[in-house]
Order: structure tokens, then sequence, then C-alpha cells
């Protein structure tokens, strides 16, 4: 019951609401705790572990990107509550999102981003008559080092 003496105060009720909806759906409601999430790297390799008990493998959806990986889990409980896990990890290097690798078994889910390999620099030199050279000149030989800067109009 309200007092004659007190105010109405939206932010409270905002407040109380916020926390009853948490309560009904899960605690789990729009993201997920920091604890329930996992970033492991190796040279070729993050991988990505969350656990989402009590989520079957069908009412989990991933999105890859390049740099960020976006784990979804929607899982309906007793009665009509549903509960909603949204995970965001912003990964340090660039991943390949077409092989991406993922499994989940009890709970526990497990993905393997390969890390995108970028090509280093690399020097091509032309044979003498104009086209590629299968290897590049040796360090040992001057006449392959003249090749590479001079001009030969002949």
């Amino acid at each position: 019951m309200n007092s004659p003496e007190r105010r109405w105060d939206p932010f409270a009720e905002l407040q109380s609401l916020r926390a009853e909806i948490g309560r009904l759906v899960g605690s789990g409601f729009s993201r997920g705790a920091v604890n329930d999430i996992e970033l492991e790297q190796t040279d070729d390799t993050f991988t990505v572990t969350a656990r989402l008990p009590g989520v079957a493998p069908e009412e989990v959806a991933l999105d890859v990107d390049v740099r960020e990986i976006v784990v979804r889990a929607r899982t309906a409980t007793e009665g009509r509550a549903t509960r909603a896990f949204e995970y965001r990890v912003a990964l340090p290097a660039d991943v390949d999102p077409d092989r991406v690798d993922a499994t989940m078994d009890h709970g526990l889910l497990t993905v393997k981003l390969p890390r995108v390999v970028r090509a280093g620099r690399r020097t091509i030199t032309l044979g003498t008559g104009g086209s590629l050279s299968g290897r590049p000149p040796s360090p040992d030989d001057p006449d392959a080092a003249r090749e590479m800067h001079s001009h030969d109009p002949n």
C-alpha cells in the first residue's frame, strides 16, 4: 500500500520490474556472466568455451565475424518462461568465419576459430627471358642481383 506522503518513483518501479523479470526468466536475460565464457588462443586458433546449462544444441546460434563471435541461446523453461543468453566476444586477431568448428557436450559449447594467416612480403624476380623465375636469386650469385637491377635492351 502506498502512504499519502510517499511519492511515486518510476525509476524504483523500473528496477523492481527488471529484478522480477530477471527472477522469472533467469539470470542470463540479456547478457551472460563473464565467468560463463572463456577465450583461449594458440598461434593458429582461438577457442571460445561457453557454459550453457540446460540448453540443447539446437537452441544455440553463432554469429561469427572476422573479429567477433556472438553466441546466442534461447530455451524454454517450465511453463511459458523463456531464458535467453547472449555472449559477445571480441577477438584479438582476424579469424576465418568459413572454417569455424563448434561442438556442444552436456551444456559446454566449444568453438574453434582458425586465425587468418596473412601472407608476408614477397619479392618476385624476373628471369633473363622477362618471365617469372621459379626461385629467388641466391645471395651468393652477383649475376642474379645484377640481372634484377639492370635493364638489358637485348
